[in-house]
């Protein structure tokens, strides 16, 4: 059974349109080249703002632009009180150092939860932001009623992105988690074997059907667009048609991502509220 995101989606945005009533937000994006793919998530992003009553704000830097450049852009907006998140859109000109200037981002503006201080607190098993997309996964199992307390789960893919972000907030719901990537020896006993597969390789209808066990549960995190224009996920519909569950593409686990981050964006907000939280950041 194929599950979609649209009506959790709806519910988040209730949520987060009440919480941007109390609180001042302003998400910034930083956008690198003129990548269509990534331009249309941008414009995603601006009209929930929109929908929610929160400024996106949009900087454009063409292709060519330094590595310089960029850094002072994002130091500019850690120094601007009105921006209370901020993230970088992907992908990058290939001369850009996206881990260098994705630390550049101070923490307490890190909307997307990929800063080494986030995922540091996530492994901690402390309160913050975590990444979107793996936030959008446990929402949606959640509002399936699956319990994950032992659980054996597959998970391929082992990016910050999605898969090891993903792997410590399933271990931290008592799921026993495999964590497996494209040059994982015998992969398919590793899937076939899982009651949740998660794929999350970044490959068009990677996992087959010969991959899966009857009755399991599978959550697609892959968005891959053909030369059609075409969205495919990483789990063929054969694989996707022996489960009990699984999760829709599109309009399933990228319908959340995109309210997870505005969620994200909500919590940022209320810890730079709090005089308690020491707004100390990088120093630059």
């Amino acid at each position: 059974m194929l599950v979609y995101g649209k009506e959790l989606r709806e519910e988040m945005k209730k949520c987060i349109k009440q919480q941007a009533m109390q609180l001042p937000l302003q998400m910034a994006i930083l956008k690198i080249g003129n990548d269509k793919a990534s331009q249309s998530y941008v414009n995603g992003l601006v009209n929930f703002g929109k929908e929610v009553g929160i400024p996106v704000k949009t900087i454009y830097l063409d292709e060519h632009c330094t590595q310089a450049e960029a850094r002072q852009i994002i130091i500019d907006l850690n120094h601007d009180p009105d921006i209370t998140g901020i993230m970088i859109q992907k992908p990058l000109p290939a001369h850009i150092d996206d881990n260098s200037l994705l630390h550049t981002i101070d923490y307490h503006k890190d909307v997307e939860g990929l800063h080494y201080y986030n995922l540091g607190k996530l492994l901690a098993k402390e309160p913050g932001v975590c990444p979107s997309t793996p936030k959008a996964i446990m929402t949606m199992l959640r509002a399936n009623q699956v319990d994950l307390t032992g659980k054996k789960v597959t998970i391929v893919g082992r990016s910050t992105i999605v898969g090891s972000p993903l792997a410590v907030m399933m271990t931290a719901q008592d799921a026993t988690v495999t964590l497996c990537h494209t040059r994982t020896r015998r992969l398919e006993q590793e899937t076939r074997a899982a009651d949740i597969v998660v794929a999350a390789v970044g490959k068009a209808d990677f996992i087959t059907s010969d991959m899966v066990s009857d009755g399991c549960i599978i959550m697609d995190a892959g968005i891959n667009v053909d030369d059609s224009g075409t969205i495919h996920g990483d789990v063929h519909p054969e694989a996707a048609a022996r489960a009990r569950i699984a999760s829709a593409v599109p309009g399933g686990i990228g319908m959340i991502t995109v309210a997870e981050l505005f969620d994200n964006l909500v919590t940022l907000g209320g810890q730079q509220g709090d005089p308690q939280i020491k707004q100390s950041g990088p120093e630059n």
